[in-house]
């Protein structure tokens, strides 16, 4: 199956790729399991940063937007997740082994799960 890219808002697309956030919250699932690219879109959550200062959890360096920033490895959908970052009556995107970007790659974002753009590759080329 091809690599998909996911858009997130900031701060949740670099707490996910950092490995501090191990639920995406969304509405909808998908049958798609595996390796999924972040990208960061170009709005950010005003809850997010609040949740950040309410756990106790600080992020270094600015937060990119517009750009791939990391991937994480989607390995499960479910609704009950015990994760402070899980958000009661939303599915909870359980992830692991994230992967932020050695050179992080603008693109343009979109709702859904989309097909990775092309090049996609060059943000984790050392």
């Amino acid at each position: 199956m091809r690599m998909r890219m996911l858009t997130v808002r900031q701060p949740w697309a670099a707490l996910l790729v950092t490995g501090i956030k191990d639920v995406e919250n969304r509405s909808w699932v998908t049958p798609y399991r595996g390796r999924l690219l972040i990208h960061a879109g170009l709005k950010t959550d005003a809850e997010g940063f609040e949740l950040m200062e309410e756990l106790g959890v600080a992020l270094d360096g600015p937060l990119l937007r517009g750009a791939i920033v990391g991937s994480v490895n989607l390995v499960e959908i479910r609704q009950d997740s015990t994760s402070p970052w899980a958000r009661p009556g939303e599915n909870h995107w359980l992830v692991t082994d994230a992967r932020p970007a050695v050179t992080p790659m603008a693109a343009v974002g979109a709702l859904g799960l989309r097909p990775a753009p092309a090049g996609w590759t060059k943000a984790f080329a050392a």
